[in-house]
């Protein structure tokens, strides 16, 4: 029963570069979430992407992908800042000689990729071998989130031409509102001294999300009415839900379609 449509966006990623997806920023902003999306988004269209969890505290992409099975994730050997230094060289080294798209998920390990830029720069790296690389800065609606991008984005190992700012809407207390809680994102001399090098996206919250990782089911699966874990598929108002927001998604990362994977 299609209750409500999935509106496809076309895009140009198909006859592009392959693209490197950096998620950095603090932990627990949603940022794997996006990440995830990007990986079903791109699998839904057909496309080869890789998955890269680097996580050294909180390898969620890894419970979603589970390493050694097919399309899962890849993890490094060792937690210590120099073997996950390393494994990120592998891994992008490997993905740019099959010239294949691939997410790169950091965490709060920042200083991992501040290790790493000592010896090679990633959006450099990227560029000569035509990859195109996008750094991901996941925050909530607060200060501290925003800090502790903008001190990453300004130490400058992870500036790329295609930067995204990703807000994350179901981080806003419910009795405060959505509207209006990234305001101060905007209004923040640092970020408008750089806006004319990023673009900004507010990720709209999911209602259903913890039911629906619970039956162990990506979005697409869930708004395609196919079973979970419980041998059941979502409810109805459950997938429109999921539908409207893929929906509201697309709609939000319309402007941005050309650099995603």
């Amino acid at each position: 029963m299609n209750i409500h449509a999935i509106e496809e966006i076309k895009d140009a990623a198909a006859d592009s570069h392959p693209v490197l997806a950096i998620r950095l920023g603090r932990g627990r902003t949603g940022g794997s979430t996006f990440l995830d999306y990007l990986v079903q988004r791109a699998r839904r269209k057909g496309r080869t992407i890789r998955v890269a969890d680097g996580d050294r505290n909180h390898a969620t992409l890894s419970e979603w992908y589970p390493p050694g099975e097919s399309g899962g994730a890849l993890r490094p050997r060792g937690t210590e800042i120099g073997d996950v230094a390393e494994w990120v060289t592998e891994v992008v080294s490997q993905m740019a000689a099959d010239q294949a798209s691939m997410v790169l998920d950091m965490g709060a390990s920042d200083t991992v990729l501040e290790e790493h830029a000592k010896q090679m720069n990633l959006c450099e790296f990227c560029e000569a071998l035509g990859i195109a690389p996008l750094a991901i800065y996941s925050l909530g609606p607060t200060r501290d989130d925003f800090n502790d991008a903008m001190t990453i984005y300004e130490k400058g190992y992870a500036q790329c031409e295609r930067t995204l700012f990703v807000m994350n809407e179901s981080l806003v207390e419910n009795s405060k509102g959505a509207a209006g809680a990234f305001n101060f994102v905007m209004e923040d001399a640092r970020y408008q001294a750089i806006e004319h090098n990023v673009r900004s996206v507010v990720m709209p919250k999911l209602a259903c999300m913890e039911a629906m990782r619970d039956e162990k089911l990506s979005v697409y699966e869930a708004a395609d009415g196919e079973r979970g874990a419980s041998g059941r598929p979502m409810s109805l108002g459950h997938q429109f839900i999921v539908k409207t927001w893929i929906n509201r998604m697309e709609a939000r990362l319309s402007p941005v379609k050309d650099w995603l994977p």
